[in-house]
């Protein structure tokens, strides 16, 4: 299976820790110096560094710089426990998605921050220009969602997701292929970024459960 940027910059990451490049309480470089280094875009480093921060790796002090925590918890895969689901069908990875990712849609229109609103609607809005392109635009859906999961402030739902998304990885890359899914998912994503930014919850859950429903009963025809 072919990684994504996301997936393949999180495990270099990872490699700088465990192999002492980056060592525990050390200073970790700027987002361009590493996305230099690693020819990958400064949004999948952010998003890498932000994952390894929910892992308990790293430490994202703004103002301060971002650092490697001084009791890394071992960087262990949180897919580790998931390894027998590696053969779940697409059908049941949505319909779990539908139980969990409508109502972190609704708490995040509650509770994200003034940044974290406006990241989400750049990142719904480079995922419309992405398709209008024909570019890729994996990371950038993946990134939507997590954002998502994350602005929710429910660490232990985060910590959740962040379990799936190898799955959810996989997943997207064939729910991409159904008809007019693509430009279907990139309008939902900005009517959800919308949403959260007007905090009305109950419509950014309603959107969720449509977006994913859609690439539910798509499937099952």
């Amino acid at each position: 299976m072919k990684r994504t940027a996301f997936t393949a910059t999180i495990d270099q990451l990872k490699e700088k820790i465990i192999n002492g490049e980056w060592p525990p309480g050390s200073r970790i470089p700027t987002l361009q110096q590493i996305s230099k280094e690693l020819e990958v875009s400064v949004p999948t480093v952010r998003e890498a560094l932000r994952t390894l921060e929910s892992q308990g790796n790293v430490s994202i002090e703004h103002g301060r710089g971002m650092y490697v925590r001084n009791d890394p918890l071992l960087l262990e895969d949180p897919t580790g426990n998931l390894k027998e689901l590696e053969d779940i069908s697409l059908v049941k990875l949505l319909a779990a998605r539908i139980l969990i990712e409508p109502e972190l849609a609704a708490l995040s229109a509650e509770h994200a921050t003034l940044t974290q609103v406006k990241q989400l609607r750049e990142l719904a809005d480079r995922m419309v220009q992405q398709m209008e392109e024909g570019g890729p635009f994996l990371d950038t859906d993946l990134a939507f969602h997590r954002l998502i999961a994350e602005s929710a402030q429910q660490p232990v739902l985060l910590r959740m997701m962040e379990s799936i998304y190898p799955l959810l990885s996989e997943g997207r890359k064939h729910t991409n292929t159904l008809p007019h899914m693509r430009t279907k998912a990139s309008n939902y994503h900005v009517l959800i970024a919308i949403a959260i930014e007007e905090r009305h919850s109950d419509q950014a859950r309603q959107l969720m459960y449509h977006h994913i429903n859609d690439m539910l009963e798509a499937l099952k025809k």
